[in-house]
């Protein structure tokens, strides 16, 4: 990410830089979250239901899995500012799993990984380093169902079940949150059809936040995360679920990035209402779906006068269909649509500096959720709509060595969803911001080693100031143990 410089140069220049200097340093924050994610060890895990002998000890009855894998990641991509910019990233992981009597479950992983960058280049301006922290899992598991099957011989049609600790957390669709958090999850389940999940939770250091226009906006984000989510499973097995999410931020930073501005106030809290449907039509067709609507207060742009708090009333979107063809070769084709909405005079769709105008309803969507926007263009889930048309197989099943060689391809369209309203880079006031090819080969050698090639090329549209091209290839490997 660059450094801004401020100078003696007008506002309106100022305002200009913010939209082609600001919006870049989240864009690229936003590669290193997606790097994390698809690299990410699943915690979940498969659980050993045998049914335990409880005259045993405890020890006797603890079923425990301990493991690790290492595995290095080359990472390649062109910025909206075209630098070309270079990672790579050697890693290793240790992780341990217990399972006592099916009732309680710890899982704990250890994971240490080194960065290094093409010179000048690193995303976060830290430089080549270790990534913190070095224990990123961990949490407990209670199941209550289990307990009385176990320990009562008994059962009960309604549960308990609750993890605690720090853990993964999507919820719903991963529109308003999809992120590692300090997180208790409990769960009711009234009856085998509805259950009712609630969620208090915490951002551990270093993750990274929306409004890149704040100091430390990768390191010190401070928020707090309050929800229940009620959800009913139909005869027919599909899910419709509905919640409510509240997010606080507790950071009192007053400083901004780049710019010598203090005193500007960066709080942003929000409501997240959602309501979502997934499940299965016939032996083919797999669904899902959710709206979002957002409501809340943010601050407004403190370079257009006086800051005051306004009122953020803004909604998003996520429709997902699936074929699968239920061949040989588990080919699987896709089509998605995602939609945020934006604010017509904001400059830039997440920032407070470059953001929302005094006296004017603020109407860009802002979450910490995750979607699938590309991975060479890789635009916030703000003031856009995007459609994604993918297709994936196995093409060598019956070749011995390659049951497991998968090949795939996504394309995707983008637009603004407000053609007057700033995204997280340099635009003008037209609606096409251009179109993606995505590529992918995902190629399991053995139950241990693993190979994955990345590969994504932007086009972009009217809207992109930045013309050229940009190209993105991630080669990695993993060894598990």
């Amino acid at each position: 990410m660059r450094h801004r410089q401020w100078g003696s140069v007008s506002l309106a220049l100022a305002l200009a830089a913010f939209a082609g200097l600001a919006a870049p340093a989240h864009g690229q924050d936003d590669v290193v979250r997606r790097i994390e994610r698809a690299l990410r060890v699943s915690d979940q895990g498969e659980m050993f239901r045998a049914g335990p002998d409880t005259t045993l000890a405890l020890t006797e009855r603890t079923q425990l899995d301990v493991g690790g894998y290492t595995s290095f990641t080359a990472l390649w991509l062109d910025d909206s500012s075209n630098n070309n910019r270079r990672l790579l990233q050697p890693e290793v992981g240790l992780y341990a799993r217990a399972n006592i009597d099916d009732v309680h479950y710890l899982f704990a992983r250890a994971k240490f990984q080194y960065r290094t960058y093409s010179e000048g280049d690193s995303f976060d301006d830290r430089g080549d380093r270790w990534t913190v922290p070095y224990v990123d899992r961990y949490w407990y598991e209670f199941d209550l169902r289990r307990a009385f099957e176990v320990y009562k011989k008994d059962t009960i049609t309604q549960n308990f079940n609750i993890r605690v600790g720090r853990q993964y957390v999507d919820w719903g669709a991963s529109l308003a949150l999809s992120e590692a958090l300090y997180a208790a999850r409990p769960t009711v389940e009234f009856t085998r059809n509805i259950k009712l999940s609630g969620l208090a939770a915490y951002t551990p250091g270093y993750t990274v936040g929306w409004d890149a226009s704040q100091v430390n906006f990768d390191s010190e984000t401070q928020r707090g995360f309050f929800g229940g989510m009620l959800s009913v499973t139909l005869p027919s097995a599909a899910e419709i679920y509905a919640y409510h999410l509240y997010t606080e931020d507790y950071n009192d930073e007053d400083r901004a990035r780049g710019v010598p501005l203090s005193g500007v106030r960066f709080k942003y809290n929000s409501h997240y209402v959602g309501l979502g449907t997934r499940g299965i039509v016939g032996s083919n067709w797999e669904y899902l779906g959710e709206m979002v609507l957002q409501m809340g207060v943010s601050q407004t742009d403190p370079l257009r006068g006086i800051q005051q708090q306004e009122e953020v009333f803004a909604f998003a979107g996520r429709g997902q269909a699936t074929y699968v063809f239920r061949d040989q070769n588990e080919t699987r084709a896709q089509a998605e649509v995602l939609f945020a909405s934006g604010d017509k005079d904001r400059i830039v769709a997440s920032d407070t500096v470059g953001g929302n105008l005094a006296g004017t309803t603020d109407r860009a969507f802002n979450s910490m959720g995750f979607a699938n926007t590309g991975l060479a263009f890789a635009p916030s889930l703000s003031n856009l709509v995007s459609v994604r048309a993918g297709f994936s197989t196995y093409p060598l099943k019956s070749v011995n060595g390659f049951e497991e060689f998968q090949v795939g391809v996504d394309g995707l369209i983008f637009n603004k969803f407000t053609s007057r309203g700033g995204i997280d880079e340099a635009t003008t006031n037209d609606t096409f911001l251009g179109g993606e090819i995505d590529t992918y080969i995902n190629y399991r050698v053995t139950s241990d080693l693993a190979f994955t090639v990345r590969y994504g090329v932007f086009f972009p549209g009217q809207a992109i100031v930045e013309k050229d091209t940009r190209h993105f290839i991630l080669l990695g490997v993993t060894l598990s143990f």
